[in-house]
């Protein structure tokens, strides 16, 4: 019986010491981007994050970039990403994550860029590629998670972002 017990045990903390959030969960957030096209352009998000398990995220995200402070006009471009987001590792409170994903925006650049562009494509105003996360989720309480994010995309180097944010989830337990 031992034998038996020690694994069931061992497997019940398991799952629930390693989720990024509860079971069912759907989490809002916001975010703060910082580009690595430009040296003055940042920007400024919101997302929503659903949970089907405890391993597993799912994302959808608008991003508003714009320049501040800057000498010359830096054009600013809204941005839509859909992603899904799967545990790495895990050190409770904190989870490291990583996922990828579609990424689109309405900068009038890449239309110069397209050519450098990996995977990537325009229909007309609109510029369509790939994203690859990487996050670092932190629980600072039951329904707030703060966390740091890469993401590369596709589009060219112009487009990748660091973001800070915070999601919380107003049905945690």
């Amino acid at each position: 019986m031992k034998k038996l017990l020690f694994p069931i045990i061992a497997m019940f903390f398991a799952m629930h010491i390693s989720a990024q959030y509860d079971p069912s969960a759907i989490n809002y957030g916001l975010v703060a981007i910082k580009s690595f096209g430009f040296t003055n352009e940042v920007g400024l998000g919101a997302r929503m994050e659903y949970a089907p398990n405890c391993y597993t995220t799912y994302m959808g995200e608008y991003n508003r970039l714009f320049s501040i402070g800057a000498d010359e006009e830096v054009e600013g471009y809204n941005e839509l990403a859909l992603g899904v987001n799967l545990i790495l590792f895990n050190w409770y409170p904190t989870t490291i994550t990583a996922g990828m994903g579609y990424v689109g925006n309405d900068s009038s650049v890449f239309e110069d860029i397209e050519d450098d562009a990996f995977i990537a494509f325009r229909t007309g105003n609109f510029n369509h590629g790939a994203q690859i996360k990487l996050r670092a989720l932190h629980q600072i309480s039951i329904p707030v998670h703060i966390f740091a994010e890469l993401n590369i995309k596709s589009l060219g180097r112009r487009y990748d972002t660091f973001l800070i944010g915070f999601s919380y989830d107003f049905e945690a337990r």
